[in-house]
């Protein structure tokens, strides 16, 4: 229970700041108890020790007497996410900070990080606010969620990008000015790279398969929501070489609403565990795909001297030990993985796959 000041004790806070208002040398009031009943207050000395009153007990976070400790809250401001749900949400997006590093080191040819600053929610007039202007704002949807989100990003990184892939050094400028039309297009690239590393860090909650709608540099023509609205701000930290600046994502509450239950730290490390990306295995394989590899049809093999291989002269004839009626075998690497029939097809040399070799079976032709 909050303990209050009784008449008594009132009365003597107000005899004790009225000399303090006339001589600033007038010693401070003793200490006093708030232990007893609260009675009724007229409405001028309310008036009157409400400053005082709230000198004591309205800080941020101040220890009582009793040894409990008193912190303001805004009844006005509703969270929505809970800190398990915060946490499980920076946990994504340190993945999302680990890809997008890699991703801007290859397409700038030079060293780049991205660190987790904050994970914290707001309202989206806050976020807003916070927000200098001009900067470079990409607005995108998801057809699997039910809102919008926005990814803002500090112009001192935006330009510093700009410099490296139009062959500078990476540069920023001196000053802050709206991105040119060629420019957008330009970084409107990169941003698809971005959110592209976004789908693949979120991919064990949602396929969010995101698509741009807007670029914007003004934060006021991006209003994705109301501005009360309850929005979860994570920002990035981005270095480029020695060039250091912000990048924020921006996601409402109405936008997750759908999914915010899978944001749990046992929902997220089970599925970490049990699925891998799809889009990683398909790149992986369509890689592995194209290699080439040495295919060679074997025709015999023999052994000979030393003595006979220098004596070999053209026209000499030797004997394999492969049977013509046999099929050869097929070697792919160092595995014999077919056997053939050996021909020719027009000009050239062919052979016809006769016989094809389960994993088994290949380990016993190499014996």
């Amino acid at each position: 229970m909050v303990d209050t000041l009784s008449q008594s004790e009132i009365d003597a806070l107000l005899s004790a700041l009225g000399p303090a208002e006339e001589d600033d040398s007038a010693p401070p009031p003793p200490p006093m108890q708030t232990d007893g009943a609260a009675e009724k207050r007229p409405a001028k000395e309310s008036r009157q020790a409400a400053p005082a009153s709230a000198s004591m007990f309205s800080s941020s976070s101040e220890e009582r007497k009793d040894g409990k400790v008193e912190r303001k809250y805004d009844f006005k401001r509703q969270t929505k996410f809970s800190k398990e749900q915060l946490n499980t949400i920076q946990l994504i997006h340190e993945a999302f900070v680990r890809l997008i590093g890699t991703d801007l080191s290859t397409k700038l040819r030079a060293y780049a990080q991205a660190t987790i600053v904050s994970v914290e929610q707001r309202t989206f007039e806050e976020f807003i606010q916070s927000i200098y202007n001009p900067t470079f704002i990409t607005v995108f949807r998801s057809d699997n969620l039910d809102g919008k989100a926005l990814i803002d990003i500090n112009l001192n990184v935006v330009f510093t990008i700009l410099d490296r892939l139009l062959g500078g050094n990476g540069t920023p400028l001196g000053i802050l000015r709206q991105l040119t039309e060629v420019e957008k297009q330009i970084m409107q690239k990169i941003m698809v790279g971005v959110i592209d590393r976004l789908r693949e860090a979120w991919i064990n909650i949602i396929d969010l398969a995101p698509v741009i709608e807007l670029v914007e540099s003004n934060p006021q023509f991006a209003q994705i929501v109301p501005p009360s609205e309850i929005v979860v701000s994570i920002t990035i930290e981005i270095k480029i070489h020695d060039v250091t600046g912000i990048l924020t994502l921006c996601i409402p509450y109405n936008t997750v609403e759908s999914i915010v239950y899978k944001f749990n730290a046992a929902s997220w490390f089970a599925a970490v565990r049990k699925e891998t990306a799809q889009t990683n295995v398909d790149a992986i394989s369509h890689q592995v795909k194209s290699v080439h590899l040495p295919l060679v049809a074997e025709l015999g093999a023999t052994i000979v001297t030393l003595q006979d291989i220098l004596g070999l002269q053209p026209g000499d004839i030797m004997v394999t030990d492969q049977l013509f009626k046999n099929d050869l075998n097929i070697r792919v690497g160092n595995r014999v993985k077919f056997r053939g029939r050996p021909g020719v097809l027009g000009k050239k040399m062919a052979i016809t796959i006769t016989e094809v070799f389960d994993p088994p079976d290949q380990e016993e032709e190499l014996k």
